[in-house]
């Protein structure tokens, strides 16, 4: 998608002084904000909306951002001695090579 900005020349405010320089960019960032501000209260209208006309609760809209939020892959704590690129986070179902050993502590990566 091109844009103005795309032929922007900037070449014509090389010569500038650095206050209007300056000037200009306090300006834009001003638009810039305004712009952000007015497309994040846009957002939140559109959500208010879902959220009344689908008769949601706080609550429910609360949780679901929470558990959709992207989580970090857990470190893993044991390792498979056979096979050292097995590993397991402690999380989840355990593997079988954990699960079957008689001593799985002592599967613990150090720390």
């Amino acid at each position: 998608m091109s844009t103005d900005s795309d032929n922007l020349d900037l070449n014509q405010f090389k010569e500038l002084p650095l206050e209007q320089l300056q000037d200009m960019m306090n300006k834009v960032q001003g638009l810039v904000d305004k712009r952000m501000e007015s497309k994040k209260k846009e957002a939140l209208r559109k959500i208010r909306d879902i959220v009344k006309d689908n008769d949601l609760a706080f609550d429910e809209v609360v949780n679901v951002i929470r558990t959709s939020a992207k989580r970090g892959k857990a470190p893993p704590i044991y390792r498979n001695p056979e096979k050292p690129r097995q590993t397991w986070s402690g999380k989840g179902e355990a593997p079988d090579w954990y699960s079957t050993n008689p001593d799985p502590e002592s599967l613990r990566i150090p720390e």
